[in-house]
């Protein structure tokens, strides 16, 4: 097996898990989502704030990013990464506005980098799904979404 054809199966194993994590939510018993309280603030501990970014923003490091938000990301955080992907309605917490400059501001990249790591909730842990330098080329396409002007729409 080539190596793309394993990072295309990983990607639909992925997004198969958040879809199947997105259906059992809808088994749970039903709520008023205007009623549930607010998820607590997901903060990343301290010594994450400081951890810098070791990659450079480059085109090819944006373009890898690019390329694994979309096989990875954007069901749930949505094209533009607005939070507003297919599954993000089934979902009790919303995912990140990674385009809403007050969200991102409070966000070092140590932090991105801590939490696409971690996982919460239906927030996949992807420390064991993605390298090092994919999260890290992951962290610099989110920034590039809070930009003035934004990313381009993927074509």
């Amino acid at each position: 097996m080539t190596r793309r054809s394993e990072e295309r199966l990983r990607s639909l194993l992925c997004g198969a898990t958040v879809l199947v994590l997105s259906g059992l939510s809808l088994l749970l018993p039903l709520q008023s989502r205007a009623d549930d309280k607010p998820a607590p603030p997901w903060v990343a501990p301290a010594d994450a704030r400081v951890v810098k970014n070791p990659l450079k923003k480059a085109p090819n490091v944006v373009s890898a990013g690019t390329e694994l938000f979309q096989e990875n990301c954007q069901v749930c955080h949505g094209i533009r990464g607005e939070g507003n992907g297919p599954t993000a309605k089934s979902l009790t917490i919303k995912p990140a506005n990674f385009t809403d400059p007050k969200v991102m501001s409070k966000e070092t990249d140590g932090t991105l980098f801590w939490k696409m790591s971690k996982g919460r909730g239906a927030m996949p842990a992807w420390e064991d799904q993605l390298s090092e330098t994919e999260r890290w080329q992951l962290v610099i396409y989110i920034r590039s979404l809070a930009a003035p002007g934004g990313a381009k729409k993927p074509e």
